[in-house]
């Protein structure tokens, strides 16, 4: 009898060697997967805030000199003599070419008296207004013919920016209105509309508009900017950053993904208002300030998505 005891309490003894170990193994590997399904995609969130947003029009324009003069040749002949070079200030009766006709540059001893002075085949062109020599299209010993631009002198205190307005928009833009003007180097200038043109660029159909700047600077023509014109305000407008919206290849769909408890967020679609920069208004649907939305880490997320919320 002791010795069945014995063996029956061996036999137990193994018995729970053999399987606490397995339900150990058991336990640990439920807590694992337990842990997996609770864990979720790391996200930021941020609430929607209440303020006035501008919508603005931002364009392109150009730098443009109004006041200009075009030097053109008076006859046909050989540029003797080229007395300015581009960038030069030109004044008033200033020497600009020296041209010699074609029959004077065929016979050296060529002559022919006008009144009281004695005609040699040379001709000075002179300058009649001031400003800089900004383009020259011919060199020395070039043939020209009467009529042809030979410079352009430009009065720099003349510069203006020439901002095109697409027609649609043109109703958008008021004579007088405040605009800001961003240089391709990033400095910003402030401008004043001050006239349209009463015509529309019939290749790109917009409608020239000139502003005027409020402090003069020196800028070279031609010179590429944007303008930026505010147009209308929305007071009380919600607004999410622009990284909370999601979109489609197309864009033409819109999504927010929402938190719905700590772990859980979901696709909500929206419509969108203005945008700047940084922020989109949002029009529907209505959002409370109190919501939670996911401002990093939404992107590829499914409708309904674990997520884990980075503190």
């Amino acid at each position: 009898m002791n010795y069945t005891k014995k063996k029956i309490i061996k036999f137990i003894a193994l018995i729970v060697i053999f399987f606490i170990p397995l339900t150990l193994i058991s336990c640990s590997g439920d807590q694992n997967n337990a842990e997996s399904v609770s864990s979720g995609t790391p996200v930021q969130i941020t609430n929607p805030v209440v303020m006035n947003l501008k919508d603005y029009l931002k364009l392109n324009a150009s730098t443009i000199f109004l006041n200009k003069e075009i030097i053109r040749a008076p006859l046909s002949g050989f540029i003797e003599k080229i007395y300015k070079n581009i960038g030069e200030e030109v004044n008033p009766g200033d020497d600009l070419f020296q041209v010699k006709t074609k029959e004077s540059a065929a016979s050296d001893s060529l002559s022919i008296k006008i009144g009281d002075s004695i005609f040699n085949g040379s001709v000075l062109i002179k300058a009649k207004s001031k400003g800089v020599l900004t383009e020259l299209n011919y060199h020395a010993g070039d043939l020209i013919t009467e009529g042809e631009q030979l410079a352009i002198v430009s009065n720099p205190n003349s510069l203006n920016i020439k901002l095109n307005v697409p027609f649609e928009d043109a109703q958008k833009i008021n004579i007088g209105q405040n605009c800001e003007i961003t240089l391709p180097g990033g400095e910003k200038l402030n401008g004043i509309i001050y006239r349209s043109v009463p015509s529309v660029d019939p290749s790109s159909q917009t409608q020239a508009y000139l502003i005027k700047l409020l402090k003069q600077v020196e800028l070279p023509e031609n010179l590429n900017v944007f303008v930026i014109i505010p147009f209308r305000t929305f007071s009380n407008a919600i607004v999410l950053p622009k990284s909370s919206v999601m979109t489609n290849v197309t864009e033409d769909t819109f999504w927010i993904m929402k938190l719905v408890n700590d772990t859980t967020a979901l696709r909500i679609g929206i419509k969108r208002g203005i945008e700047t920069d940084s922020l989109t208004q949002i029009l529907s649907p209505k959002l409370s300030l109190s919501d939670r939305v996911i401002s990093s880490g939404a992107y590829g997320l499914p409708d309904t998505a674990s997520v884990e919320v980075l503190r």
